[in-house]
């Protein structure tokens, strides 16, 4: 009797186990062309950006609610040149990142590499254009409270457009 509980009890925590991911969304995958071009203006001069490249995008809901992406951008490339003095600059901006979207309205993106910052240093908020290398966590609560962690450097690009 004592065997049969224990297998019953086993079985059952497997079952637990895996029905819940039964209903979780399968992934989707897509490879997305990036053609975005814009004027920036958070140097203190305007500022021509344009990252062409391809991304790739794997995105699921799980069991819980939450929503998963995952994207990378191997290629992407961003062009910066400041429309004063004609100056350019050429950056990878490959990532990847994984974003979470809470069921309760959280938000969490762990970034991984090479990111490009267009408005903001995404550690103090300063005006700016940036590029980060490394590892950072940027979250937002429920609640709306904003926290960014990083570890690795921070490489300000209005510094070297002007």
């Amino acid at each position: 009797m004592y065997r049969k509980l224990i297998v019953v009890a086993v079985v059952g925590l497997f079952a637990a186990l895996i029905v819940p991911a039964a209903f979780a969304d399968q992934p989707t995958i897509q490879r997305i062309p990036l053609n975005d071009h814009f004027v920036a203006r958070s140097c203190g001069f305007p500022v021509q950006v344009d990252a062409t490249g391809t991304i790739v995008d794997i995105s699921y809901t799980d069991a819980q609610g939450n929503f998963h992406e995952f994207q990378a951008a191997p290629q992407v490339k961003q062009t910066m040149t400041n429309l004063n003095t004609g100056k350019s600059i050429v950056v990878n901006i490959s990532g990847p990142g994984d974003f979470t979207f809470g069921a309760d309205g959280s938000f969490t993106l762990v970034g991984t590499g090479l990111w490009g910052w267009s408005e903001r240093d995404p550690a103090t908020l300063k005006p700016g254009m940036y590029l980060t290398k490394g590892r950072f966590v940027l979250s937002f609560s429920a609640a709306g409270v904003r926290t960014f962690t990083s570890t690795g450097t921070t490489i300000d690009l209005c510094a070297q457009l002007a």
